[in-house]
């Protein structure tokens, strides 16, 4: 683990308390008299911190040193999903994560089910302790969309990962930022005539991927 997330931390003290407390010293079994690090993936700052007090269920920690870590500022290219399996999502996204994604936007389309729904906090502890694995130390950011109509108002550089001759590896020049993969069962044919006009690509393989694979694949291939 690279540091500990708390939204507070910067703060001269901060108390740890519930389940990070439980996680710190009885999961993790830190030693109290060692230096704590954390961050709030609100700036770049690592915060080391010492225990000034700590019983059976909370602890006071004082602010000692602040240092301030320079970033690479992450890629700009972002990843629409047509909506699938939370599952299958909440898998991939420390994928998503460790690769340096900016955002992922999730999108109603004709094949995904309509009953899936997000818990978009659940989601965001999962991308929260990616960070505290990978070290990232920014926050992936998430937005939703009802349908595809609604999605293409607001976003138009855009490139369709579908089935096409016009092959990845093959891409040259400025690249759309913003990356569309369909569900499970991609899109149908309404939605295809739709996004003529766009950029579509394909991958080289003759395989077909699931959707979580072609996500990840893209990510890979744009963000490494």
């Amino acid at each position: 683990m690279r540091f500990i997330y708390n939204e507070k931390s910067g703060l001269n003290t901060i108390k740890l308390e519930g389940e990070q407390y439980n996680h710190i010293f009885k999961v993790r079994r830190e030693n109290a008299k060692k230096p704590l690090f954390f961050r709030n993936l609100q700036d770049e700052n690592l915060y080391m911190y010492e225990v000034s007090r700590i019983d059976k269920k909370e602890a006071l920690c004082e602010l000692i040193k602040t240092q301030i870590t320079f970033v690479k500022k992450p890629k700009e290219f972002q990843i629409a999903w047509s909506v699938t399996d939370p599952k299958i999502v909440e898998k991939t996204l420390p994928f998503l994560n460790e690769l340096g994604l900016k955002k992922l936007i999730f999108v109603y389309t004709k094949f995904s089910q309509r009953n899936f729904k997000f818990d978009f906090e659940r989601l965001k502890r999962i991308v929260i302790n990616s960070c505290e694995q990978c070290g990232r130390v920014d926050l992936m950011e998430f937005e939703i969309f009802k349908s595809l109509e609604e999605f293409l108002k607001i976003y138009d550089d855009i490139a369709v990962v579908d089935f096409s001759s016009n092959k990845f590896n093959s891409l040259c020049g400025v690249l759309p930022k913003i990356w569309l993969v369909g569900c499970e069962g991609g899109f149908d044919e309404n939605e295809r005539k739709r996004l003529e006009g766009f950029m579509r690509v394909g991958f080289e393989s003759e395989n077909i991927l699931r959707s979580s694979s072609a996500v990840v694949a893209i990510a890979s291939k744009l963000l490494l």
